[in-house]
């Protein structure tokens, strides 16, 4: 006797009442629940981390109220191809909650404070700092900020973009590099730092991952590059001396 295959709940799903569901797997929790300002997961490819973003900033939002509120990837051309579909997906489709304008890379709220639109979330470039300078804060998603085009800079300038309100940041990537993501955030959480949260977990996190794909991947890499792509963790080459340079 065959046994049917588990297939996993969509990760978001519509009740009938028009109430949005989110099945979130054992990551995507612990990064929800997490209080700590600067949180982060890190986890292996197609891990579930950037479709997780937009409800959490909406979480952001709902909480902080009226300002701007800034998404910033690695590239232009990745946030055409990732992270702005799935905003979009939840914010407009999903949700109403306002308009895109392309031009300014923006989403405005349709909701008002004092006669103007009450919240912007505004998107941008970490190869482009300069994109995100002008803005003040309340809260950060950087996606894709392990690649190495995501400057130091710019995640500088998003610090300043926060400090005023002390907004909180969500980072979400696969690990790329030994670069500033590891020095500035993974080991300041590492030594004890509360204001760090790093989630770190498998592409299995993900239900709907291909088992057959992880083992093959396991089988097929160098080790040190398997445990980065697919497990979310840091490894240098086999006999590296130095970490990359940032």
């Amino acid at each position: 006797m065959t046994t049917a295959p588990i297939i996993p709940p969509p990760f978001r799903e519509v009740e009938p009442d028009g109430t949005l569901r989110l099945n979130f797997h054992p990551g995507q929790t612990r990064a929800w629940e997490s209080e700590a300002r600067f949180v982060y997961m890190i986890s292996g490819t197609q891990g579930g981390k950037t479709c997780f973003a937009p409800h959490w900033m909406h979480r952001e939002i709902t909480s902080r109220g009226p300002g701007d509120y800034i998404a910033v990837t690695a590239t232009f051309p990745l946030l055409k191809l990732k992270m702005l579909p799935e905003y979009l997906y939840v914010f407009d489709s999903l949700l109403k909650l306002g308009v895109w304008r392309e031009a300014d890379k923006v989403f405005t709220s349709h909701d008002t404070y004092h006669g103007s639109p009450a919240w912007r979330l505004v998107f941008g470039s970490a190869t482009n700092p300069e994109s995100i300078e002008s803005a003040t804060a309340l809260a950060a998603h950087m996606d894709e900020c392990g690649q190495v085009q995501f400057k130091r800079q710019s995640y500088e300038a998003i610090l300043r973009r926060l400090s005023l309100a002390q907004g909180r940041i969500l980072g979400t990537t696969t690990p790329y590099i030994m670069g500033w993501l590891k020095h500035e955030v993974v080991d300041r959480w590492r030594a004890g730092d509360p204001d760090y949260d790093v989630i770190q977990g498998s592409s299995l996190w993900n239900p709907a991952f291909p088992r057959e794909e992880y083992e093959r991947a396991q089988l097929s890499l160098p080790p040190w590059k398997f445990q980065m792509f697919y497990e979310g963790q840091f490894e240098r080459p086999a006999g590296s001396i130095y970490d990359c340079f940032d």
